[in-house]
């Protein structure tokens, strides 16, 4: 059977997907997030309700500033459990998905096609929002979506700059205008984008 939808989605009713459907696949996480956060303000309070009797007796023991030096020892374990979650939430992301398939790359007039066994993303020149360069490869970015492809993708050097000038010459402006401080200096000083007006085929 064959079937064509056509809809449309806002912005703001996909920034709550994210929330909730992030929420839905790791409930626990959530949990342990807002558990964090009860301790560490319950904490607080108590610091605040005790911080002179603390001062008193640590300073009778030879140590000053116990109560600061409390308050930032916890702001500093908060931090550190916050960075583990997210550590923790990504590993079980991981455990639901192969992130080592391998990406199939093609480039035609219309833009660029990236697949892999399990999905199948097509990035049409209008809708690629900027370009970026990192030290092991060029990233492609469709609002908050980001497409690797690394240096190791390419034969030699001057097929890397062959695809950067492609891509950076079909770039709408306000792409190519957001772009530009990260790729013209790859480009080198006197060589501009490829031919062509932005989006063009």
């Amino acid at each position: 059977m064959q079937r064509e939808l056509t809809y449309h989605v806002p912005f703001e009713r996909l920034v709550k997907l994210s929330r909730s459907a992030g929420y839905k696949m790791n409930p626990h996480i959530r949990w342990l997030r807002w558990l964090l956060i009860a301790v560490v303000i319950s904490i607080f309070v108590f610091l605040y309700a005790y911080g002179d009797e603390i001062r008193d007796v640590a300073e009778d023991e030879g140590i000053p500033f116990a109560t600061e030096l409390a308050a930032i020892g916890v702001f500093l374990v908060f931090a550190v459990a916050l960075r583990l979650l997210r550590r923790y939430q990504q590993l079980l992301m991981k455990n639901r998905f192969n992130f080592d398939q391998i990406v199939r790359l093609n480039q035609d007039d219309g833009g660029v096609r990236l697949s892999t066994d399990g999905v199948d993303y097509y990035l049409k020149w209008p809708g690629v929002t900027q370009m970026l360069l990192e030290r092991d490869g060029v990233v492609l970015s469709h609002a908050n979506l980001f497409f690797l492809v690394p240096n190791t993708a390419f034969a030699s050097p001057e097929e890397r700059l062959s695809f950067i000038r492609e891509i950076y010459g079909h770039l709408s402006e306000k792409a190519r205008a957001i772009s530009e401080k990260h790729i013209l200096p790859a480009l080198g000083p006197a060589r501009g984008p490829a031919p062509g007006p932005a989006g063009a085929s």
